[in-house]
């Protein structure tokens, strides 16, 4: 995994954060407007939750003792929803298509694969059980 280029591109969005994860759900509920009963009106305080777990992805990927914990914490949360991983993709697919768009000429196939393998390899399984999924 190219924790580096997960790093770096994160800080390119420094400041404009919260303008990605606006762009994010605008974009996730236009695709999946079924999940919009999952969220409350109010979006600031999500989108904060948001930026910091993604900030912490960023930061600590390779550092699986602080964010594997985290990822299983966060599935636990969400365990009210009953959510699969399949939904984990959806948010993948839309947020990596975002966080791609902001990046612009930055976004190659070599950032793009870092992310996807911290999803897939990381944000995905470990979110998953907490979720209470053997599999995904």
């Amino acid at each position: 995994m190219n924790t580096e280029l997960i790093g770096k591109s994160w800080d390119k969005l420094a400041g404009r954060h919260e303008e990605v994860m606006t762009k994010f759900y605008a974009r996730f509920f236009e695709e999946y407007p079924d999940y919009r009963r999952f969220f409350p009106e109010n979006l600031d305080r999500q989108m904060k939750k948001m930026v910091e777990t993604m900030a912490l992805v960023a930061r600590v990927s390779d550092e699986t003792e602080v964010a594997h914990p985290h990822l299983v914490k966060m599935g636990n949360k969400h365990t009210g929803y009953q959510l699969r991983a399949e939904d984990l993709e959806r948010f993948k697919k839309v947020f990596l298509t975002v966080v791609g768009e902001y990046c612009g000429n930055d976004w190659n196939g070599e950032c793009q694969k870092a992310w996807v393998d911290v999803f897939d390899n990381h944000i995905i399984p470990y979110m998953v059980q907490g979720l209470g999924h053997t599999s995904h």
